[in-house]
């Protein structure tokens, strides 16, 4: 329903991106003594009994009846193993059932998860959730950034800022330098678009672009994963010499060629089990053919799992968290158990989850084990892991830089804000003159299309106006499938990470010319998102649109994130859109 208020003249568009970020500061707790303690420290030694001191959030002594020193808080470790810390490799923080950041890292916490990588960030959101997580009580969280190859796994939606596309070396390495100003600490790859035997293929990248990808990522110190499921698609990364393969190889049994590739290139191996384990709640609806290939790919996966481990082969621990209904932290306790079902040993399966996690991120040297001048990321439980994996559930304490996070199994104190605090609006929201491409709040301009393949076209660029100035045009090419759509997002803070508070605002205002159809604006808010459609011809018009008039029982402008304009029609059709001087009024 047409709602915008007519009043006056002026418009014209682009996409890009740009920010620097800063690596977050570490926390750093009091001194803390633990007595007589039994020690799992991942080296590769027998569990044993000593007291451990923390000082400045690393471990400063390690040995038999050690001094307490003034000011100490002293721990009695009688009855309590202590172990490093979990490392998840392999953690989307997508908001999976509804929950917030927030939450997701209490759940990770309470797990005894204390580094975590998050797979489903864009680059630009990387500096401001960074600042974030250090007001939350959080995980260490390693921000990765993501690429795969056209028609692959990973760019089936249409956020191609969150996950850029290379099919040659160069689009490689020039993705690779384009994220690195985000200071990304690991770079993965969609690298095998293999559907697990039950759909339609994606593209599989090729041993050229992905070889290029390692070669620019580790001349930067960035470790390379990939997304690979399949013989083939192993032998390919592992030709390439990625630091790691994140998923479980499924497909067939593995050869001999592709263990000695792994051996020589020094590849490490994370199977997510958790995802694919065919809890009932997951496979109750499968039919007999379905659960078929279920089982055959969980014999392929044990089977390999089995030879990657007699060979030498490194095993880390990554769980596939945030997709496929497999919960944050729970699914990295679970999968510790089902890495000793699959044929590990207890204390193989807490290596892979503590040293050989952190050294596959490259971090080896500051956290995974229980050695002096690590980082005192250490959980306290009761009982003996080593021997029954399934005690490392017993947390009575979790520890992130010497302080304590968890105590008898739950946070120690109320988690912070689920989002960032608003900040207030300012009134430009885009004029389009910045020369870099950004909105006038410094955030990347987006596109938003339908996702899938084929999916919609959208181009954006900024174009001169008659009356002088800039503007954005907009041409899109909508895919012929049912409900298409193509939108340009102007958030109101880098990432949309921080919202803005508009209250003091009536609404959005904005000068526009288009084809002649209709058109929609959507605001984006914390409680939800609300629109309005508006028509415009070849003539230059400037629309309000109160707050007021848009449609969305849960919208609020007391924490916006951004400002979508663009449009949904008929499958198949084209449509042009020139915007100008985008404000709230």
């Amino acid at each position: 329903m047409f709602k915008a208020i007519v009043s006056g003249v002026t418009g014209i568009a682009l996409l890009c991106l740009s920010s620097a970020v800063a690596a977050p500061a570490s926390k750093t707790g009091g001194a803390t003594l633990i007595r007589n303690v039994v020690i799992f420290d991942a080296t590769g030694q027998k569990p044993f009994k000593a007291d451990v001191e923390i000082r400045d959030g690393r471990f400063s002594a390690i040995g038999k009846k050690l001094p307490k020193k003034r000011g100490t808080k002293v721990i009695e470790g009688k009855g309590l193993s202590l172990l490093p810390g979990l490392t998840d490799v392999h953690v989307h923080w997508t908001g999976m059932g509804g929950i917030s950041r927030a939450e997701t890292a209490t759940q990770m916490l309470e797990s005894g998860v204390t580094t975590s990588t998050d797979f489903h960030s864009a680059p630009e959101s990387f500096g401001p959730k960074r600042v974030w997580h250090e007001q939350l009580i959080s995980p260490h969280v390693v921000f990765t950034a993501r690429t795969a190859t056209p028609g692959g796994h990973g760019a089936d939606w249409g956020d191609e800022n969150m996950t850029r596309l290379a099919t040659t070396p160069r689009e490689g390495k020039a993705i690779v330098n384009a994220v690195a100003e985000y200071q990304p600490q690991v770079i993965k790859v969609f690298a095998d678009g293999w559907r697990y035997g039950s759909g339609i293929n994606n593209a599989s990248i090729n041993i050229d672009a992905l070889a290029a990808i390692v070669q620019e990522a580790k001349a930067l110190g960035l470790p390379v994963v990939t997304h690979t499921v399949t013989v083939d698609g192993a032998k390919t990364a592992a030709e390439a010499g990625v630091t790691a393969i994140v998923h479980a190889v499924q497909d067939r049994n593995l050869d001999e060629d592709l263990i000695t590739t792994m051996l020589e290139n020094g590849v490490y191996y994370a199977p997510t089990l958790a995802v694919y384990e065919p809890r009932p709640d997951k496979t109750g609806d499968s039919s007999e053919a379905q659960m078929q290939l279920v089982t055959r790919r969980q014999e392929a996966s044990r089977y390999n799992l089995q030879r990657i481990a007699a060979a030498g082969i490194p095993i880390a621990v990554g769980t596939d968290s945030g997709i496929g209904a497999t919960p944050f932290g729970e699914s990295t306790l679970r999968e510790l158990e089902l890495l000793v079902d699959f044929g590990l040993s207890p204390d193989q399966a807490l290596t892979a989850g503590t040293a050989n996690s952190a050294r596959l991120l490259g971090l080896g040297d500051d956290r995974g084990t229980i050695e002096v001048g690590k980082r005192a990321d250490f959980v306290l439980v009761r009982g003996e892991p080593w021997n029954k994996v399934s005690d490392f559930r017993n947390i009575d304490a979790v520890f992130v830089d010497g302080e304590q996070v968890v105590k008898g199994g739950t946070l120690i104190r109320a988690q912070n804000s689920d989002v960032p605090a608003a900040v207030e609006a300012t009134p430009v929201i885009d004029d389009f003159e910045r020369t870099e491409g950004l909105t006038a709040g410094g955030a990347a301009r987006l596109a938003d299309v339908d996702s899938g393949f084929p999916r919609s076209v959208l181009i954006a660029q900024t174009v001169v106006r008659d009356v002088g100035g800039m503007a954005l045009q907009l041409s899109a090419d909508l895919s012929d499938k049912e409900a298409p759509k193509a939108f340009i997002v102007l958030p109101l803070s880098p990432g949309s990470v921080v919202p803005s508070d508009a209250t003091r605002f009536k609404g959005v205002r904005f000068d526009a010319r288009g084809d002649g159809g209709a058109y929609k604006v959507e605001l984006v808010s914390k409680t939800g998102a609300a629109s309005d459609e508006f028509v415009a011809g070849s003539a230059w018009q400037t629309l309000d649109v109160p707050f007021s008039a848009v449609e969305g029982e849960e919208f609020s402008p007391e924490a916006l994130y951004s400002v979508k304009l663009g449009a949904s029609r008929a499958g198949g059709e084209i449509f042009w859109l020139e915007i100008d001087n985008v404000e709230f009024y």
